[in-house]
């Protein structure tokens, strides 16, 4: 029987209230481990994870840029943005710029469980 994979999963958000309640929920996801979490994309994605969690925060442009970027680069990880707004434009301006899912931050449980099991079926 091949050894179940654990994917490791890195959050950048500036809220430290969020990336502690964020890192807390992760840490109880069978089959995820916490790979670290930073207040910057460059910080989270130097601790190698499969998963990003990307805050669009009051910059949701340049956040968009960003998960470009990192959707561009060979081995990007899974790129799941986070916004308190989810509306359907932030929804395809985030499928534009190359992320895997977008998650709102109101209903971040149940959204992030939604996005793994669509991402890792």
């Amino acid at each position: 029987m091949p050894a179940e994979t654990i994917r490791r999963i890195a959050i950048a958000d500036a809220s430290p209230a969020f990336l502690s309640a964020a890192a807390t929920f992760i840490s109880q996801l069978p089959g995820y481990t916490l790979a670290g979490t930073s207040k910057t994309a460059a910080q989270a994605l130097a601790l190698e994870p499969d998963v990003l969690l990307l805050d669009l925060g009051s910059q949701p442009a340049r956040a968009l840029e960003i998960v470009k970027q990192v959707k561009e680069a060979a081995g990007a990880p899974a790129v799941v943005a986070m916004t308190l707004f989810h509306t359907p434009q932030a929804a395809a301006a985030a499928s534009r710029a190359g992320a895997d899912a977008l998650v709102a931050k109101e209903s971040f449980v149940p959204g992030l469980r939604a996005a793994l099991e669509r991402l890792f079926p």
